[in-house]
């Protein structure tokens, strides 16, 4: 799936179609991992002239006007074409010993995706090199971005990463759907439309009866990583093609969300014949998540230390005593801080701090004049008191979200200083 994941499902639909029997898509891929070269300083680069035999242009000229169309759309992007399309002169064996200077250009993986996303899909190397540099492009920019090698991971990290992918680009495909005329109560439909295309027909609850889920569990809580990439796949794409294609209307944009899940699914059953439903269940990501921040560090560390080392915290195993009135926020903001983009919701907060702190009997008993414990109404005091000068909102430890909490650069750094020496 990491092939897949980050590629438009118009041309990964050209590669399949694309009539060229005698080339796989693995002799491809070779062919244009040999034709990388290297600078001084590592980064990989590609020929002009060498990317034009590869894309199966026989006239050079014909191929420059291809580059001319990517360098527009370089700067349509806001970016400096001179910073990925950079013009070269090479010295060339003309025959007895002599030579000639020639014309060329080095192009980053930047530039190669830009040169394939212009050129003609119905060609069965360009299709690909639209897939191939589309995949390599985006895995760069997220190893860029976030300082994680993905393929380091363990296959939980996996899960727990590319959740929280799509945790964020479901709200970007939220704000393209709702610019596309999608209204609240149709955000149901658009989403079921997106797995109907990617599960056979499947919505959510035909998902969740097919994996044999609990009626209330949610779907992408129990996708392993391979799963998680072809809906972070769907997501991202969609949302692509509704921004850029200008789609209107609620109808259009439940059928372009259905069309690209579908073509993500032609392509799982091109690349590895599973279809996605068929994929096995895995543990919900929460109890993963729980699991995880008892040995990660808060998220004031750097991505990948975060991942490496273990959170130096009070273990869930010997949960320490507290004076509940004084010191409860502090070990809000431990919780908090480990927390995919710092954020909680109160009553995952409610559930996770007894692991961490030692709560008397009576704390946890139910309230008669009240549905929840004593506890339970202490936590939710730290929100509803946030207007009190002590409070660790108030005080700008952490922000009033809603239905819960998100940390702020003050709590992590709170939460560094004053947990470094305790065990």
């Amino acid at each position: 799936m990491e092939r897949i994941a980050q590629t438009d499902p118009d041309e990964v639909t050209a590669l399949v179609a694309a009539d060229l029997p005698e080339e796989t898509i693995d002799t491809l891929l070779a062919a244009f991992e040999a034709a990388a070269r290297e600078t001084e300083d590592g980064n990989q680069f590609w020929t002009a002239r060498e990317l034009a035999v590869l894309l199966g242009y026989a006239d050079y000229r014909n191929f420059l006007s291809t580059v001319e169309k990517a360098k527009t759309a370089c700067r349509q992007m806001r970016l400096d074409p001179e910073d990925h399309f950079v013009d070269v002169t090479d010295m060339v064996q003309i025959g007895s010993g002599a030579k000639r200077e020639r014309d060329n250009i080095h192009l980053d993986r930047y530039a190669c995706y830009l040169i394939a996303q212009n050129g003609d899909p119905r060609k069965r190397p360009i299709s690909f090199a639209q897939n191939y540099f589309a995949i390599q492009t985006r895995r760069q920019e997220l190893e860029d971005e976030d300082g994680v090698d993905f393929g380091s991971l363990t296959e939980n990290q996996q899960r727990l990463y590319l959740r929280n992918q799509v945790v964020e680009q479901n709200k970007l495909l939220a704000s393209a759907a709702k610019g596309a005329g999608v209204q609240n109560k149709d955000f149901g439909k658009f989403h079921n439309r997106g797995y109907q295309g990617l599960y056979g027909g499947r919505g959510v609850d035909e998902i969740r009866s097919y994996k044999r889920l609990p009626k209330r569990a949610q779907i992408l809580d129990h996708m392993g990583s391979t799963e998680l990439a072809a809906n972070l796949f769907r997501i991202t794409q969609t949302e692509e093609k509704l921004r850029e294609r200008k789609i209107q209307g609620k109808e259009a944009a439940c059928n372009a969300h259905y069309e690209v899940g579908l073509k993500v699914r032609q392509t799982m059953r091109e690349l590895s014949g599973i279809m996605p439903e068929d994929l096995p269940v895995a543990e919900d990501v929460k109890k993963i998540a729980r699991q995880e921040r008892k040995q990660q560090r808060m998220r004031a560390v750097e991505p990948q230390q975060r991942i490496e080392q273990p959170l130096n915290e009070p273990k869930a195993t010997v949960p320490v005593e507290i004076d509940l009135t004084k010191d409860l926020w502090k070990y809000a903001l431990l919780v908090l801080s480990v927390q995919p983009e710092g954020e909680m919701k109160t009553s995952a907060m409610i559930e996770a701090l007894p692991d961490y702190i030692a709560l008397p009997d009576e704390h946890l008993a139910a309230n008669e004049s009240r549905k929840d414990s004593k506890f339970s109404q202490i936590v939710r005091n730290l929100k509803s008191h946030k207007n009190s000068k002590s409070n660790f909102i108030y005080q700008g430890y952490a922000q009033d979200i809603r239905g819960g909490f998100k940390i702020t650069r003050k709590g992590l750094d709170f939460v560094r200083e004053y947990f470094k020496d305790r065990a």
